[in-house]
């Protein structure tokens, strides 16, 4: 049966309406490891570390691409800013983008596309900023894989604070008063897991007993998303879920496998997955997955 949805287009995040089959998957290339994604003021913004083999080096080959989202016109920004050493995590608010680079999180106005905005954590021994998430004001909660820690930050303050210490956090998400946290795992091994932190308590749990090299979420009513790299060098990823009521995981059937799925997007009204992929310089989009 023929579904209407928005479909990725040659040029990602030119949604145009066309009927498509349910769990169509399509790619753009041409990026040099993309590891973040966020929708904002009518664009998407797409952070690249460059070289995939120095995720953490300060080579200056890391950018951030600007590609239109609503269809209004054809437009991509492959170097929208460029200069960057390995940035990963993006978070846009107030007309700011900030960005984890390494060992800083940087702020950038996105109209004069000037720096605004920079915090070091190279106190903190840390070579890995991986993600950023907030509920929607001037605190935001910033992830450090290898240390084994997230980071309370204040942006109106420009200060820091080592918040919680977790195993490999990788990717987080806030809903109301629970953080959800996917974990890398140790040594690069796929022993990363899922799980919940109580915000109020600052405790965590484990949720369910999905594991493996986990990046990215998103959550849908009572599903939780994630990507699994499943292997570190080869094209095997998946896009699996949790169910946060029955405990359920279960993996999305996607027409092929993807090379170091990262920090992805759902647009929950459209159905649609926007899927950066690391290991093959690729943005994926996948439709079709609200009744499975």
């Amino acid at each position: 049966m023929m579904l209407k949805y928005y479909m990725i287009t040659a040029i990602i995040g030119l949604l145009v309406y066309q009927p498509v089959f349910a769990q169509d998957q399509y790619s753009y290339r041409g990026f040099d490891a993309p590891i973040s994604i966020v929708q904002y003021g009518g664009y998407f913004y797409l952070s690249n570390a460059g070289n995939v083999a120095a995720m953490s080096a300060k080579d200056g080959d890391g950018y951030i691409s600007r590609i239109r989202s609503d269809g209004s016109q054809e437009e991509v920004t492959s170097k929208f800013l460029s200069g960057l050493d390995s940035p990963h995590g993006i978070y846009a608010w107030q007309s700011v983008l900030y960005v984890c680079d390494v060992d800083r999180l940087l702020g950038f106005d996105l109209q004069s596309k000037k720096k605004v905005f920079e915090l070091s954590f190279a106190a903190h021994h840390t070579v890995c900023l991986s993600d950023i998430a907030s509920s929607g004001n001037h605190i935001i909660y910033v992830s450090a894989t290898d240390i084994n820690a997230i980071f309370e930050v204040n942006l109106t303050e420009k200060t820091c604070k080592k918040w919680m210490e977790t195993v490999a956090p990788n990717s987080l998400l806030i809903d109301k008063d629970r953080m959800y946290v996917s974990s890398w795992g140790t040594d690069s091994l796929p022993n990363g897991k899922l799980g919940v932190i109580d915000m109020q308590r600052k405790t965590y749990r484990q949720l369910g007993e999905c594991e493996g090299l986990l990046w990215g979420l998103a959550i849908d009513g009572k599903r939780l998303y994630f990507c699994d790299w499943v292997s570190m060098n080869a094209k095997r990823g998946v896009l699996r879920w949790y169910h946060l009521d029955t405990g359920e995981c279960g993996r999305i059937q996607l027409t092929s496998k993807i090379g170091g799925p990262a920090d992805f997007i759902y647009d929950s009204r459209n159905d649609l997955f926007v899927i950066p992929a690391v290991l093959e310089g690729a943005v994926y989009g996948a439709v079709g997955f609200k009744n499975r």
